[in-house]
């Protein structure tokens, strides 16, 4: 996953990185396959870029 999606994570921690590719492997465990619009706002959520209501907002943008 992160090989796929690696340009998210440039200058992100690695224990965020390992957070955001953990949380991808639940996902993927739940039948939710992590593609882009999935992946970005978790990392852009790990690392501060991304506020609460925004990323709550996104993850329920397709519902």
């Amino acid at each position: 996953m992160f090989e796929l999606y690696a340009d998210p994570f440039v200058g992100v921690d690695e224990a965020v990185r390992r957070r955001v590719v953990s949380n991808c492997g639940i996902g993927a465990h739940e039948g939710r396959e992590p593609d882009r619009p999935y992946v970005e706002p978790l990392v852009g959520h790990a690392t501060g870029r991304m506020l609460e209501a925004e990323y709550v907002r996104s993850a329920f943008a397709d519902v």
